[in-house]
């Protein structure tokens, strides 16, 4: 497996094959969105981590701060705190005040 890095997109391929993929994005000089991660299914969670740990290389070299919108990864520094490069004020992961998706209905409220 090899891990491939273009601007705002991490990706592990086997063989050509996407196996994990980690995707962010530059809001400005000194801070990055860690946006998604990506596992294909049946592979192993520690894909996930080798792309953080790269991610976390990266912003740490361009001296940024980041935010983070991935629930993997909130978790993921919630066990790894990492205080100097994750912005402070994060939207939590778990408990009443999570960020819950929108509900589709048939019966918009606008």
């Amino acid at each position: 497996m090899a891990l491939r890095e273009e601007p705002g997109r991490l990706t592990i391929l086997d063989d050509d094959r996407l196996m994990a993929s980690l995707h962010y994005l530059t809001l400005s000089a000194d801070s990055w969105v860690l946006e998604q991660i990506f596992v294909r299914p049946n592979q192993p969670v520690s894909l996930a981590v080798e792309l953080i740990k790269r991610f976390t290389q990266l912003a740490t070299a361009a001296q940024v701060t980041i935010k983070l919108l991935d629930p993997y990864a909130k978790r993921y520094f919630a066990a790894h705190p990492a205080p100097t490069l994750v912005a402070a004020h994060q939207l939590p992961v778990q408990g009443v005040t999570a960020v819950r998706p929108v509900a589709l209905t048939a019966h918009p409220t606008e």
